[in-house]
């Protein structure tokens, strides 16, 4: 199971060490941004928790069982797509649950992924669980936000923060599994060091569009008319990242452009398929101009941020870059 997990090598570690050390906690806070590993790494410990050999070692009747996913003593939830995850159902899963004994084995674990999700009440009716568990019970809470889980939970587990994965380490995996170097370079710096972002960016035809209307728009910016502007925002409307993960794209794409007027060298390029491109804009835009750039996107990245309208603030950026 470890073989498809990328990175984080020291917290999978500890995980392991204190099954071998028997010095397992009750309850574990796992952190990090979406797609960096948080739910396998939090299954691959349950399963070494829950394996005969105490190894996840995919063989035994009781990792066949989870690897089913019909362990009897594993439970896992999440806020299935909803903004929140409410007190009845952590009282209904987990609280009115854990005084009954494990089925099988000696662990019987609760998973609650987006862990931050939950309201305050819920936070409040697992507490009592987590301040006073059944020795048998292991809680792993995964959250992107750790500051949005109560200081009296947070105090009461173990917190692990997981780390961004390098984009060359990333990016050598997804060549690895098949991807190309060319599309696996944008990728890997595009996913923010996350493994599982970039895995599904670089299998999804979404994101091949994505790319190609991207480059196609940034190709013309300086002959975008109005209209143009205007639909192009349309459309960044309607995708999943919205303006937030084009904000990410035009960083890269001015940062390559950039990197090529300073050392005129291609080898640290992301986008390397679209050298020609780039070569052409290092050459027509000063170093001033480069900079200047790059303060408007960090400047609009601001104003998402806030309560201005968002068409409005890509508007004055897509017309900034027009200039």
């Amino acid at each position: 199971m470890s073989d498809f997990i990328l990175g984080n090598e020291k917290i999978r570690h500890h995980l392991r060490e204190s099954i071998i050390k028997r010095s397992i906690s009750h309850a574990y806070i796992l952190a990090g941004d979406k797609g960096i590993g948080k739910s396998k790494i939090a299954r691959e410990f349950a399963m070494e928790l829950i394996c005969e050999k105490n190894t996840g070692c995919g063989e035994c009747p009781a990792c066949r069982q989870f690897l089913a996913d019909a362990y009897p003593d594993f439970f896992y939830m999440d806020a299935e797509g909803k903004e929140s995850i409410g007190i009845d159902r952590i009282r209904e899963n987990i609280v009115n649950d854990v005084s009954i004994r494990p089925y099988h084995g000696r662990v019987k674990i609760y998973v609650i992924d987006e862990a931050d999700k939950m309201t305050v009440g819920a936070q409040n009716a697992l507490l009592k669980t987590i301040e006073e568990p059944p020795e048998y019970v292991v809680i792993l809470l995964l959250v992107r936000n750790m500051s949005l889980l109560l200081e009296t939970i947070r105090s009461r587990c173990i917190k692990l923060l997981l780390s961004a994965v390098s984009n060359d380490r990333i990016k050598r995996w997804l060549v690895e599994k098949g991807t190309s170097e060319d599309l696996a370079t944008v990728v890997a710096s595009y996913s923010n060091g996350a493994p599982g972002i970039a895995k599904a960016m670089a299998e999804s035809e979404d994101f091949a569009g994505m790319y190609n209307q991207n480059v196609e728009f940034l190709k013309k910016i300086s002959e975008a008319s109005i209209n143009d502007i205007l639909l192009f925002i349309e459309e960044l409307k309607k995708r999943t990242g919205g303006f937030k993960d084009f904000i990410n794209f035009l960083r890269l794409w001015y940062r390559d452009i950039c990197i090529l007027k300073l050392t005129k060298k291609i080898d640290n390029l992301v986008f390397i398929r679209e050298e020609s491109i780039i070569l052409r804009l290092s050459r027509e835009y000063t170093l001033k101009k480069i900079n200047s750039i790059i303060d408007l996107i960090d400047e609009t990245e601001t104003r998402l941020n806030s309560n201005v309208s968002g068409d409005t603030v890509m508007e004055l950026l897509f017309i900034g870059l027009r200039k």
